[in-house]
C-alpha cells in the first residue's frame, strides 16, 4: 500500500537557495544526499523549475557538474553534505580551479550552534576547500542568501573563471524567511551564469605584438583551452588567415581547431608530436592564446624554445603570466574574445607569408611523421581513435549532431588527444591540470544531461574507470545514452611504462585483470544488447556503428594490448630527449638540429 507524500512548506533558507538558484536560470543541479544537506535537498526536490540529478558519490555528483559546465560555458552547481560528503568533491573543485571551470559548490554545514564542537560529520570544510576555491562563503543566516548566491556565481565567472564554495549551515537552510524574500530571489540576475567578459583591450600590447610579428619569419601558435573557454574558434581562424603560421595546442586546447586544418599540426609536450615540439623549439616568436606555460608543455624551462625572440602570452589573468618564464614574455592581458580581433584589426591591410617556415616544417613531418606501429592482429587504442572518428564522419544520422568527447586519464587519454579527429561542433573534454582518474565518466553524464540531443561518447581506461564505475548506475537511472568505449590493457599504461623506463622495470600494482567489464555494466543496469567486448580489429566498425546510432547507453568493451604511449619527453628533461618509437631500439632520437 503506498502512503501519499505530503506536499512541502516552502518558506524556508533551502527554498530561498532554490529559488536563488532559478533566479540566475539554473536547470540541471547535481547532488547526493546526506544529513546536514536533506532541508536543501527536500526543496530542490520540490522545485518543479529544477532537475535534480542524483548521482552514486559526491565525487560522481561534482565531475558531473565540471562537464556541465564545461560543455555549457554556464556554472556547474553541485549540492553534497558535510563531513566526508564534502571532503569527497575536493579533488573535483581542484580540477575546476586548475582548469577554469565555473562551478557552484554547496556543502551542507552542522547548526551554527554546534560548530566547532566535533558534531557528527563536522568538519571544517571552509579551510579545507580554501586553496582549491575562487571564494568561501560560510553561510549561517537566511537573510545573507540571496546576496550570498548572487556573489558566488559573480566571482565564478568573472576574470578567470572557477569553483566558488557555499558552506550551508543547517539552521540557515531550516529557518523561515519572509515571502518577499522569495520574489526577490527569483528576480532576473546581471550573471545569469555566462562568462563575464573583460572589454578592456591593451593597445599597447597588441601594437607591440604587430611590431613583433612583422619582424618574425618562423612564428608559432600555442593554443590553450582559454581560447576554448574565450569560445574564440572563429577569431582565431580569422588570425590564421592573415598570419598563416603553424598551430600547435596543449591537451584541453584540441578542439580549438579542427584536426585537418592545414596549420594545425597536432598536441605538443610530454606525450606530443615530434613535429609540433620542433617547431616550439625551431621558432623565432612565440604566441600563446591561453595556454599556461606548464611543465608538460615546457619541459626543462632552461631549453624550452631557445630560439624564439619572445614569449607572447595572451591570458585574462595577470597572474597567470607572471608564474612560468615571466622575463621572457611579453603579456596581453584581457579575454581573447576582445584582444584576438584587436590583433586581427591592427594586422589588417598587411600581408604575412611564411612559405620557407612551413616548407621545412613539412619536410621534418615527412622525417618523423605523426603516426604509430600499425599492427594487424590485434585492437591498438590508437586505431579505435582514428575508426570512431571517421565511423561518427561517416554517418549521417549522426553528422549534425553536436559531439562530445570526454576522456579518462591514462594512456588512452594521450592517444585520444593524438589520433582523435575534431570536426565542426565537435567538443573534447578532459581533466588536463589535475589529472583525475574518475573524471570523464561523470563528466560525460554532465555533457548528456546538457545537451540531450548530442553524442556523448566516455573514452577510459580500465584502471581509470575504477574510481568511477559507480556512475554506471546513474547513467541507466536516468535513461542517459551515453556511449561508453573502455580500452582495457589491464591496468595503469602509463604508470606501467614509467616502472619500466623509470624504475627498472619494477611494477608498482599496475596490473589489474581480474574485473569482468561487461559483467559489471549488466550489473548497473545496461541491456545485455547495448554491452559488447571487442577482441579484434575487424570487429570493431561493426561494433562501433549500432552502438553510436543507438539511442540509449552503450558500453563497448575494447581489449587492446600493453604498449608504450609514445612520443614521450621524460619529465624535467628538455625536447632533445624525446623518446619515439621509431628510434625506440636506441631508447632516444636526437633529431633537432
Amino acid at each position: 500500500m503506498s502512503q501519499q507524500v505530503e506536499p512541502r512548506d516552502r518558506k524556508r533558507g533551502a527554498d530561498l537557495l532554490a529559488a536563488s538558484l532559478r533566479g540566475h536560470g539554473v536547470r540541471h543541479v547535481m547532488g547526493l544526499t546526506g544529513g546536514a544537506i536533506m532541508e536543501t535537498m527536500d526543496a530542490l526536490h520540490s522545485c518543479e523549475e529544477l532537475e535534480l540529478n542524483i548521482f552514486q558519490t559526491e565525487a560522481g555528483a561534482a565531475w558531473a557538474a565540471i562537464g556541465y559546465a564545461r560543455a555549457t560555458g554556464r556554472v556547474g552547481v553541485c549540492v553534497v553534505t558535510s563531513g566526508p560528503g564534502a571532503t569527497n568533491t575536493v579533488t573535483a573543485l581542484a580540477d575546476a580551479h586548475r582548469d577554469n571551470v565555473p562551478l557552484l559548490m554547496i556543502t551542507g554545514q552542522v547548526a551554527s550552534s554546534a560548530r566547532n564542537t566535533d558534531a557528527f560529520q563536522e568538519s571544517n570544510f571552509a579551510e579545507i576547500a580554501a586553496p582549491a576555491v575562487k571564494k568561501v562563503f560560510y553561510l549561517s543566516r537566511a537573510d545573507e542568501i540571496v546576496a550570498t548566491v548572487d556573489a558566488a556565481f559573480r566571482i565564478a565567472v568573472e576574470g578567470r573563471p572557477g569553483p566558488v564554495l557555499i558552506d550551508f549551515t543547517k539552521d540557515a537552510q531550516q529557518a523561515r524567511v519572509a515571502p518577499g524574500q522569495m520574489a526577490a530571489a527569483l528576480a532576473p540576475t546581471s550573471f545569469p551564469g555566462s562568462q563575464s567578459r573583460t572589454r578592456a583591450v591593451p593597445d599597447d600590447s597588441i601594437a607591440n605584438v604587430a611590431r613583433l610579428l612583422s619582424r618574425a619569419s618562423r612564428p608559432a601558435i600555442i593554443l590553450g583551452y582559454g581560447l576554448v573557454l574565450a569560445k574564440s574558434v572563429e577569431e582565431l581562424k580569422e588570425l590564421l588567415r592573415l598570419v598563416p603560421c603553424p598551430v600547435v595546442h596543449t591537451l584541453p586546447g584540441k578542439p580549438g581547431l579542427e584536426s585537418d586544418h592545414p596549420l594545425n599540426f597536432g598536441m605538443l609536450g610530454m606525450h606530443g608530436f615530434y613535429i609540433a615540439n620542433w617547431i616550439v623549439q625551431h621558432s623565432d616568436l612565440l604566441i600563446s592564446l591561453g595556454a599556461r606555460y606548464d611543465d608538460r608543455v615546457t619541459g626543462n624551462l632552461s631549453t624550452f624554445a631557445p630560439r624564439a625572440a619572445r614569449l607572447l602570452h595572451f591570458d585574462i589573468d595577470p597572474g597567470q603570466i607572471s608564474k612560468v618564464l615571466p622575463k621572457r614574455k611579453l603579456p596581453v592581458v584581457g579575454d581573447l574574445k576582445d584582444t584576438l580581433p584587436a590583433l586581427v584589426r591592427k594586422l589588417a591591410g598587411s600581408q604575412y607569408s611564411f612559405p620557407s617556415w612551413l616548407a621545412e616544417i613539412d619536410c621534418i613531418r615527412d622525417r618523423h611523421p605523426s603516426t604509430y606501429g600499425k599492427k594487424s592482429d590485434v585492437v591498438q587504442a590508437q586505431y579505435v581513435m582514428e575508426v570512431l572518428s571517421d565511423t561518427i564522419e561517416g554517418q549521417e544520422a549522426t553528422r549534425n549532431r553536436p559531439v562530445i568527447f570526454t576522456t579518462e586519464v591514462g594512456d588512452h587519454q594521450m592517444w585520444a588527444a593524438q589520433f582523435l579527429k575534431i570536426r565542426d561542433n565537435w567538443f573534447f573534454m578532459s581533466s588536463s591540470g589535475q589529472g583525475a582518474m574518475g573524471s570523464g565518466l561523470p563528466m560525460a553524464i554532465g555533457a548528456q544531461l546538457a545537451y540531450p540531443e548530442a553524442l556523448v561518447v566516455c573514452l577510459a581506461g580500465d584502471g581509470s574507470l575504477r574510481m568511477s564505475e559507480a556512475e554506471l548506475e546513474t547513467i541507466t537511472a536516468l535513461h542517459l545514452p551515453v556511449k561508453i568505449v573502455l580500452f582495457n590493457n589491464q591496468g595503469y599504461g602509463i604508470v606501467r611504462m614509467w616502472n619500466h623506463l623509470f624504475y627498472g622495470r619494477r611494477e608498482t600494482g599496475v596490473i589489474k585483470c581480474h574485473k569482468d567489464w561487461p559483467l559489471m555494466a549488466r550489473a548497473n543496469g545496461f541491456a545485455d544488447s547495448s554491452v559488447r567486448s571487442v577482441c579484434h580489429p575487424q570487429e570493431l566498425r561493426e561494433a562501433l556503428g549500432p552502438a553510436l546510432l543507438d539511442g540509449g547507453p552503450h558500453f563497448l568493451e575494447v581489449v587492446t594490448p600493453y604498449e608504450e604511449c609514445l612520443p614521450l619527453t621524460p619529465p624535467g628533461k628538455p625536447f632533445e630527449e624525446i623518446i619515439l618509437q621509431e628510434a625506440r631500439a636506441s631508447s632516444r632520437c636526437h633529431a633537432f638540429d
